[in-house]
């Protein structure tokens, strides 16, 4: 081969190009798991972290409180927001529904007096404390004439005082209870207002003067019920009730048993808590004429017709009147074990009608023959 030949093929191999292939394959040998593996194992290991050590164990125990004081206010912050949330979520909740349900407030009082009244609610009917129901429907009173300037006739303004009234004579307040009804009262007749809700005021106003022993007064409002009642059957009995019970305290038995006997008769069979009342208005008559068994039956009789239904604010209260009433009878006549279990029973009905009043009357009467037991034993 010559020499000319030679040098020209040693250029073409020179100059010749590598092939893509081949430079892919090159590459890929590179980045094999074996190379990596080389190329890792030319890496020196890295020294495991060296262990730490305290030279102040107090330090370290502060350190670890605080964490843990932290992490204990985080749960407890979390935890009275959350409880915060849901009381405050039930008590909006337990307002829309007494405003909406049960017992609807007038606009015109404005937002503060609503929940003023809303309280009252609740101290008169599901927590009964009827000084504090009547302090909150004061209030409210207060802000309808004062800062919402509304009339004295206003129908607001009326139903704010009968409420009031309510709730003293509840409370054992007689006299302003009867201050509001007879405020409530006058009001309505000066609007020529002579229907029912006159007339039961006007009977609520006896009744009250009747409990605090001023009979001229109670006879006086319980004859203008009596005269303006219309075609309210036992709203008519009701008054003529109460005025028999006038006459009875008196002593007057001769006006009083005509007025009983009249209303028994007119009296519905389904109303079973008036009859009861009847019965023992007719039983305290009877004790007054002197005839102590027919009275002891008439009292019975009214005890088992108030168990009759006792969910019925009417029936507790003439149960606990006619239980007091018998007990004393059956003291009177030395059956001192007979008359304390009716007493107790006397104290368990006003206790269910949340009358302080003759539930304290109730309790100094058994107390007495507790005591009397007593001494009869030693």
């Amino acid at each position: 081969m010559s020499a000319s030949r030679l040098s020209t093929l040693l250029a073409k191999s020179v100059l010749r190009p590598t092939p893509v292939n081949a430079s892919r394959h090159m590459a890929s040998t590179l980045r094999s798991p074996r190379v990596s593996l080389l190329k890792r194992a030319d890496v020196p290991p890295s020294h495991p972290k060296d262990p730490s050590f305290t030279t102040s164990p107090y330090n370290e125990a502060m350190g670890n409180i605080k964490s843990q004081a932290k992490m204990v206010a985080k749960i407890t912050g979390y935890t009275v927001i959350s409880v915060t949330t849901a009381v405050g979520f039930v008590w909006q909740l337990s307002h829309w529904y007494i405003e909406y349900m049960m017992s609807p407030t007038p606009p015109e009082l404005g937002y503060q007096a609503r929940n003023l009244l809303h309280g009252a609610y609740i101290r008169e009917t599901l927590a009964p404390n009827f000084e504090v129901a009547s302090f909150y429907v004061r209030e409210a009173l207060r802000i309808a004439l004062e800062e919402k300037h509304l009339e004295e006739s206003s129908n607001t303004v009326i139903q704010l005082r009968l409420r009031l009234a309510h709730d003293e004579a509840h409370a054992g307040n007689l006299l302003d209870a009867i201050t509001e009804y007879t405020r409530s009262w006058k009001l309505l007749i000066e609007k020529g207002d002579h229907t029912k809700e006159a007339v039961e005021a006007a009977k609520h106003i006896g009744d009250l003067y009747l409990r605090i022993s001023d009979y001229e007064h109670a006879e006086e409002f319980l004859a203008w019920a009596l005269h303006n009642t219309q075609d309210d059957n036992t709203l008519k009995s009701k008054i003529t009730l109460t005025l028999a019970s006038l006459y009875a305290l008196q002593r007057n038995f001769q006006l009083a048993l005509p007025l009983l006997s009249e209303t028994l008769k007119a009296v519905p069979e389904t109303d079973v808590c008036l009859k009861a009342i009847v019965q023992n208005q007719l039983s305290e008559i009877m004790f007054g004429l002197g005839k102590v068994d027919e009275a002891m039956g008439w009292a019975q009789a009214a005890i088992n017709a108030s168990a009759s239904d006792l969910k019925n604010q009417d029936c507790l209260e003439c149960g606990g009147v006619a239980s007091n009433n018998l007990g004393k009878m059956l003291e009177l006549k030395g059956e001192f074990d007979q008359a304390l279990e009716y007493y107790n029973q006397a104290v368990t009905y006003s206790l269910s009608v949340h009358d302080s009043e003759s539930r304290d009357r109730y309790i100094l009467n058994q107390e007495r023959v507790q005591e009397i037991l007593k001494n009869k034993v030693q």
